[in-house]
Parts: C-alpha cells; structure tokens; sequence
C-alpha cells in the first residue's frame, strides 16, 4: 500500500486490525514480535527516514511492528531501496558452501559428467531461482559477484567458465520467454495489461515491440525485459553473456 500521507498510516492500521480480527474468529492468533515492515521506496535513505518518522508505525492489536531494511519473501530478499544486491550475496554464499561439496567429489574419483550434473542440478538453480524477476534489475556490482561466483564453481569443479555461462544465459531466457507467454497466453493475468503492449498490431515483421521507458529505473524492471526478450532474444543473449563473462 502506498503511503502519502497520514491517512494511508490509519487506513493501513484499520486493514491490519481487521486481519487480526479475522484471524482471531478463526482460531489464529497473529504474533507482532514475529511481524516485520519494509519501506520500499526510490527515495534517498535520509527523505525516506524523513518521511518514515512523519507517519505513525505500523500496529496489530496495539503493538508496534519492527521496521526491517529488508525481508526474506518465497526465496527472495526484497530490499526497502528496490535493489537486489542484498539477494545476490546470499546466494553467493550458498553456492560458495556448496562448492565444499565439488571438492570431495572430484577427490573422490567422481567423472566429469557426473560433476556437471551436480553443478547443473544443485549449483545453478540457486543462482536462477526467479531470475526473470531479479536479473533484469542488477548492478554492475551484483554481475561482479556473479561473475565471481561462476569463476569459483569453474575451478572447483573444472568445468570450462564459458560453458557454465552458456547454460546460465539458456536457461535464464528460457524462464523469461515461458513466463512472459505465460502472462500473455492468459487475459486474467496480474501482469498481462503491462506487457500486452509489447504484442505487435500486424503492420511490422515482428509478432511483438520493445516498451520504451522514460527513466533507467522502469526500463531495468521485469516488463519492458520480457518485452525486449520477446522482441530480440539475441541481443539480450549478447549482452547477458558479455555481462557474465567480462573481466573488468
């Protein structure tokens, strides 16, 4: 809910109250000390702190709920500043314990394929859980994690880096175009008037367009990124692989 203003702070007060009110007639009980905020916003951290201490906090049943910076959500730490930097070092650092595990493999004799298969199956999928959601809005510092990240899995495990990019970049583009036909293929889709848009009227050779974006911001979300994939996937590919595979 967006608050402007001292009424969204009620009305979001009133909306918590009557949750807990439900939630009591139903045999729940809901628990404030295990109830967290999170402020997202493009504001600058001093205007956001300003605006913050202007509203009153957040309440259930009289009790303040904890303001966090960021918060674990389905596999996904969503930061108060909208970036994914804090989500991309702790996936670093999962993949990173994980690579304990290619060790005692090869020195247990363990073939190539074989190790492959466990970068494949047990490596890659914490780097590309919800990437069509996250990949699109990534800092060139979280690419230098990344790219720190595939270096190590490629010692460890001796599998050639430019391979390991390869398959990321597949199936990283393999997940947007499912989704993003996904959200076109069904009308009552959340997401489906964002991205209808991009669905060509006829009158040029490509079935869709890119949506054009007034600010960095919005163009470096999910909707104009599955646009772009839809449009030209093989200048995404390009630039993805050059993204993951630079040196500088």
């Amino acid at each position: 809910m967006a608050v402007n203003s001292q009424l969204d702070c009620t009305k979001i007060n009133s909306f918590l109250s009557e949750v807990s009110k439900w939630s009591e007639s139903n045999g729940l009980k809901l628990n404030p000390s295990k109830c967290q905020t999170v402020d997202f916003s493009l504001r600058c951290k001093r205007q956001l702190k300003e605006v913050i201490d202007s509203h009153d906090t957040c309440k259930i049943d009289d009790n303040d709920i904890g303001i966090k910076s960021e918060i674990k959500y389905l596999g996904l730490i969503l930061s108060s500043d909208l970036s994914w930097s804090s989500h991309v070092l702790a996936i670093s650092s999962k993949i990173f314990r994980l690579t304990f595990y290619i060790k005692k493999l090869r020195h247990s004799g363990i073939t190539q394929p074989l190790i492959l298969q466990f970068v494949n199956s047990c490596i890659l999928p914490i780097l590309l859980y919800c990437s069509p959601l996250f990949f699109p809005g990534l800092l060139k510092k979280d690419y230098v994690t990344i790219r720190r990240i595939l270096k190590t899995v490629s010692r460890v495990s001796g599998v050639p880096v430019d391979h390991i990019v390869n398959v990321v970049v597949d199936r990283h583009l393999t997940s947007c175009n499912k989704f993003a036909k996904g959200i076109l293929s069904d009308l009552e889709h959340p997401l489906y008037p964002q991205l209808s848009p991009c669905i060509s009227s006829g009158r040029t050779r490509s079935n869709f367009r890119k949506l054009y974006a007034r600010t960095s911001k919005y163009k470096n979300s999910m909707i104009p990124y599955l646009a772009r994939i839809l449009c030209d996937e093989n200048s995404v590919r390009q630039e993805l692989t050059n993204l993951l595979s630079s040196s500088k």
